[in-house]
């Protein structure tokens, strides 16, 4: 790996994991949750749209991974940051990466290692361990509520990584472009039923920072960092490129430790570790291209 290749990597792992402190004190103090991922669709939909193309026979598995990755990742994610830590969060998104596996394996016959399995079991065993914390005021009563959304947000991810694995000729952005189509569509309609006061981001003392977020959210996240990880995938091997998702998680409990000021419990950090270790143990045995393909497609 090059200067620039690492270079490069650390920017989209910092753009990541800050985007959980941004997208906490966001939908803490400024705009519905729903609200925001529709907007920030919205925006990326716009952008990306000299990109849409349709193509025939693979349109299905498009809006496969569209509604895994543009909308119900989404739907629940936001929410949940209502109710867990910034760095709750982080950490309980990586399962998208067992999930992953546990779909390859029931619909795609992927066969994996007891390695493999034991790395599925300690992850999840370390988000047991998050989830039935004692969650401190911070987090708020509803701290295990949030826990299961964000659970929902990983399995979401992972169905959408499996479509991804099934799409062929149809290039990153187009993709992206799709998943941003899918996720106005659905998260419109979420945000309009289910949410009240939408207008509250755009009063004077909410707008500069709904502002500020949208443009994080919208072009540093869905623009350059995955243009970015896109241009990694085509320089570097996977394996190298799949160490994106645990670096961003180390930045975002990091940050929400030194910018939220978010306290690390004892049992948060003995979970934490065991999932990230469980992740790793997952990662460092994919040794086919399909296997790291599947766990490494990500979005936040």
């Amino acid at each position: 790996m090059s200067l620039r290749e690492f270079l490069v990597l650390l920017l989209v792992c910092t753009i990541w994991g800050l985007h959980f402190i941004v997208m906490k004190v966001t939908i803490s103090n400024t705009a519905p949750p729903l609200f925001y991922a529709a907007i920030r669709m919205t925006i990326v939909m716009v952008l990306l749209a000299p990109f849409l193309r349709i193509h025939r026979g693979q349109m299905k598995y498009v809006l496969g991974a569209g509604l895994g990755f543009g909308a119900l990742n989404y739907a629940f994610m936001f929410p949940a940051l209502k109710f867990v830590t910034a760095s709750a969060a982080a950490v309980m998104i990586e399962l998208y990466v067992p999930f992953s596996i546990i779909l390859s394996i029931a619909f795609l016959g992927e066969r994996i290692g007891a390695r493999r399995i034991f790395g599925i079991i300690i992850a999840f065993a370390g988000a047991v361990i998050i989830a039935t914390a004692k969650p401190d005021e911070v987090a708020g009563p509803q701290f295990l509520f949030g826990i299961g959304l964000m659970v929902c947000g990983a399995f979401s991810e992972a169905m959408g990584a499996f479509f991804v694995k099934k799409v062929s000729g149809v290039k990153p952005m187009e993709l992206l472009s799709w998943c941003a189509v899918v996720g106005t569509v659905v998260l419109w309609p979420l945000s309009l039923t289910l949410e009240t006061n939408h207008l509250d981001a755009f009063t004077p003392d909410n707008r500069v920072n709904f502002g500020l977020a949208l443009l994080y959210s919208s072009l540093l996240v869905s623009i350059v960092a995955h243009g970015s990880y896109y241009w990694l995938l085509q320089r570097l091997p996977l394996s190298v490129v799949a160490s994106t998702g645990l670096m961003t998680t180390v930045v975002a409990v990091s940050a929400s430790a030194i910018l939220l000021r978010e306290p690390m419990s004892p049992a948060f950090i003995l979970g934490g570790i065991m999932t990230l270790a469980g992740v790793a143990l997952i990662l460092l045995r994919a040794k086919s291209k399909s296997a790291v393909t599947i766990a490494t497609e990500k979005t936040t």
